[in-house]
């Protein structure tokens, strides 16, 4: 069956990278905070508070990507299941 909106599908996918992109280089980021090892200048606080708020920011980033991602995916199910009892009828 022909996939229709393949923009769509390759837009969620990127998304979807994007997202695992962006959880991987947080990652790194927190690992190298609590190593003292990242150049910031507002670490004149403690590292593991900083490593935390940059632990949520990151992980709320990465869900909203994901999420938007899957969303393109269930809105083009929707339709695919909706048009699918039309093709049934014709």
């Amino acid at each position: 069956m022909e996939r229709k909106f393949p923009a769509l599908h390759v837009v969620s996918a990127l998304l979807k990278i994007l997202a695992w992109i962006l959880a991987l280089v947080d990652l790194l980021a927190v690992v190298l905070i609590i190593m003292k090892k990242l150049p910031l200048t507002i670490m004149s606080g403690s590292p593991i508070a900083l490593a935390i708020a940059f632990l949520l920011g990151g992980a709320i980033y990465f869900l909203i990507l994901y999420a938007f991602a899957e969303g393109i995916l269930v809105a083009l199910a929707i339709e695919a299941n909706t048009r699918a009892p039309l093709k049934e009828k014709i």
